[in-house]
C-alpha cells in the first residue's frame, strides 16, 4: 500500500474537527490514553463523510454505506493532556477500486503541535455478502469534488 500514499501538506487537509480532552480520556499517567486517539480519528472520518455530502443516519454504516477499517497505521508524536484543545485533520489521499485511503493528523491547539499522524484504509463491503465491493461512482464524485486535485482516483 505504501506506493499509493502521498504526503499531504497541511494545506491539502480541507476537513478539520476541533475537540477538547475530557477527563475520562486521560489515563493514570495524566495523558490521553493511546486508544483514545483511534476514537478521535474515527470521529474525524465520520464527520468527513458528512462534509462531503454523504447523508448520515443510524443505518448509514450498517446497511447503506458499509465502509470498514482494514488497516490503520499510527505514529504517536506528543501526548495530549486534560482540557487541552485539539484538532483532527482528515483527507482522502486515494480512492481505489474497493478502498479509501485516509490520511489524518491530530494537532494540539493553538500552537499546532503534531500529536498523532495516521493512515487508514477503509474497504467498501456489500452489506448482504460482506465481501469487498467496488466503490460507487457517486462516492468517487463526492470525494473528487471535495478534495479537488489532492486525491488520486484509481479506476477498476
Amino acid at each position: 500500500m505504501a506506493e499509493r500514499w502521498t504526503v499531504g501538506e497541511l494545506s491539502h487537509f480541507r476537513h478539520r474537527m476541533v475537540g477538547r480532552v475530557r477527563s475520562h480520556e486521560v489515563d493514570r499517567q495524566g495523558i490521553v490514553h493511546n486508544a483514545v486517539y483511534l476514537y478521535w480519528l474515527e470521529d474525524g472520518r465520520v464527520e468527513y463523510f458528512r462534509s462531503v455530502g454523504l447523508p448520515l443516519d443510524q443505518q448509514t454504516f450498517i446497511t447503506k454505506h458499509r465502509f470498514v477499517v482494514a488497516r490503520i497505521e499510527i505514529d504517536y508524536r506528543l501526548a495530549a493532556q486534560f482540557d487541552e484543545e485539539y484538532e483532527v485533520l482528515t483527507r482522502v489521499a486515494y480512492v481505489g477500486r474497493t478502498s479509501l485511503g485516509f490520511e489524518q493528523r491530530v494537532h494540539r491547539l493553538p500552537e499546532q503541535a503534531l500529536l498523532v499522524r495516521a493512515r487508514t484504509v477503509l474497504v467498501h463491503l456489500n452489506p448482504a455478502t460482506h465481501r469487498p465491493e467496488r466503490i460507487q461512482d457517486a462516492y468517487r464524485e463526492l470525494i473528487r469534488h471535495y478534495e479537488g486535485e489532492y486525491v488520486r482516483l484509481e479506476e477498476g
